[in-house]
């Protein structure tokens, strides 16, 4: 491969890398862009002007900064991975954090744990991560990952639980993980929701519920708070049951 074809190759990537990073927040600015990904800001503007004149990022003001534009939505017109009732949801975890404030996320099964598809951390107020886009979460610790273990059907759940033994390296250990399992899904199934809880960033807490396409469990809906916040937990509960219930029947959540 000749220098001129890696350098071409270069410019490719670190366009994407920019377009990736201002599709996480509704507005950047060149300097966070050119600390992220460690580009001069000299050539995060010539990227930035590129993709302008492509017309997938717009310039707000003079000191504003950059937005991605309605015609990013494009690039995935391709992508099926998500399922219909993601396009109702999004608009429901939106909905949810203008009432409670809170970041809310939609997550998808991946192998062995849950992936955030989507997030409201850049419209609440209240986040403390810039993102968590692609952010995994296994199934025995997290909010995401138990709602979705507690609810899947048993057959999936079985694979699951196999899959997370090929961890262990003993049989009392692949044994000590499906008993786990079972406490899980069993403390899940009982109160109807995933939580997290304890040792794993132990800063904030979440809950999550199973979303489902007509019987399909298809994906987690949760909400993530501070754990020494004053929160009416109870609340945030009934306001994500009312938004998972609304995305399942395919209507909005006001």
């Amino acid at each position: 491969m000749t220098s001129v074809q890696q350098k071409t190759v270069r410019s490719v990537e670190r366009t994407l890398q920019i377009l990736e990073l201002m599709n996480r927040a509704p507005v950047v600015r060149v300097q966070y862009l050119a600390q992220e990904t460690g580009l001069p800001a000299p050539t995060v503007v010539r990227l930035l002007e590129t993709l302008m004149s492509a017309g997938y990022v717009r310039k707000i003001g003079r000191q504003a900064g950059y937005c991605v534009t309605e015609k990013v939505a494009a690039l995935g017109a391709g992508h099926h991975g998500l399922p219909q009732v993601f396009e109702v949801a999004r608009e429901a975890a939106e909905a949810l954090t203008r009432c409670t404030l809170w970041p809310t996320a939609l997550a998808t099964l991946d192998v062995d744990a849950l992936v955030i598809r989507f997030s409201t951390i850049p419209m609440s107020p209240l986040s403390h991560y810039q993102s968590t886009i692609n952010r995994r979460m296994t199934l025995l610790d997290y909010a995401h990952g138990r709602a979705y273990l507690g609810f899947c059907p048993g057959e999936e759940r079985a694979h699951l639980v196999a899959l997370l033994q090929q961890s262990a390296a003993t049989p009392a250990e692949a044994e000590a993980i499906a008993q786990r399992a079972d406490a899980v899904v069993a403390l899940t199934r009982a109160s109807g929701f995933g939580e997290r809880t304890g040792n794993i960033q132990p800063e904030t807490h979440s809950i999550a519920v199973p979303l489902r396409l007509g019987a399909k469990l298809v994906g987690t809906l949760g909400i993530t708070y501070f754990a020494r916040a004053n929160v009416d937990v109870g609340a945030l509960k009934t306001e994500l049951r009312a938004a998972a219930d609304a995305c399942e029947r395919g209507e909005p959540y006001v």
